[in-house]
């Protein structure tokens, strides 16, 4: 359970940092399956280091993966973001390369809050890769000061500002593994450098949607999205009661199913 000055925290700035909360042990059995699961999407091809690999739904493919959604130490950052009746988003692994320029949504957080709870298994810094945010970027101010960096530019010769994107001022998150990332995708964020193939995998919580305006909001995003807001089947068959219940609402909105 977080403490109020970490909610704070976040409500305030947009991410929380929580250091070591997976063992060495944990991280160690996270990465192996996460390197099974690319290798299957890959069909046992290698990596290819030009270009990032990612894969959705990730999480459910392998069993220490999938119980993560309902382990205490999640399950319990979405019950102090969004209530008890939090809803599952999905979940998507990703092996980066290069960089990843900024952007970020608008206009999600104060309406319907989702949390993205990020975990790095290699050891990052501002120089390899680690993520990078603008503080308090996520808050809908009017007009929007950061709008020309929310969709993300990868032209060499894009100078927001008049600097370089990795110029940016901003707070860079150095992570280790068994590290985890939480924050809102309003949040202005990227990273720069890093080896090929590093890891970043998330799950995503969002709150239950209750009035007749957020369930029109969470219907027109599942219905542009491939993954996002589609339960999987084994998680709606599920004998654990926590994830049964954090799928049950797009069952109920009645969003089409996928076969993992």
């Amino acid at each position: 359970m977080l403490t109020a000055d970490q909610i704070d925290h976040f409500h305030t700035f947009g991410f929380l940092h929580l250091r070591q909360l997976f063992t060495a042990d944990e991280v160690a059995t996270m990465k192996r399956e996460a390197e099974e699961i690319m290798s299957e999407a890959r069909e046992g091809q290698p990596f290819d280091p030009t270009r990032t690999q990612a894969v959705q739904p990730f999480f459910e493919r392998r069993p220490f993966l999938a119980q993560i959604v309902d382990d205490d130490r999640i399950y319990s950052l979405g019950e102090d973001f969004l209530g008890p009746d939090f809803v599952l988003d999905g979940t998507e692994g990703n092996c980066h390369v290069g960089d990843t320029g900024w952007h970020g949504a608008r206009g999600q957080y104060g309406f319907l809050l989702e949390i993205k709870i990020a975990f790095y298994l290699d050891p990052l810094t501002r120089e390899t890769g680690a993520l990078r945010v603008v503080p308090g970027s996520h808050r809908p101010d009017e007009p929007d000061p950061w709008a020309i960096l929310r969709s993300r530019n990868d032209d060499p010769g894009f100078r927001p500002f008049g600097v370089r994107p990795c110029e940016i001022p901003s707070v860079t998150l150095e992570t280790q593994p068994g590290d985890v990332v939480v924050f809102t995708e309003d949040l202005l964020h990227a990273a720069f450098g890093g080896v090929p193939g590093r890891h970043q995998h998330a799950v995503s919580f969002f709150k239950n949607p209750q009035t007749d305006e957020e369930v029109a909001y969470v219907r027109n995003h599942y219905e542009r999205c491939l993954f996002s807001f589609h339960p999987t089947e084994s998680y709606i068959n599920s004998d654990r009661p926590r994830v049964q219940r954090m799928v049950s609402r797009l069952v109920e909105l009645g969003f089409e199913t996928l076969p993992v």
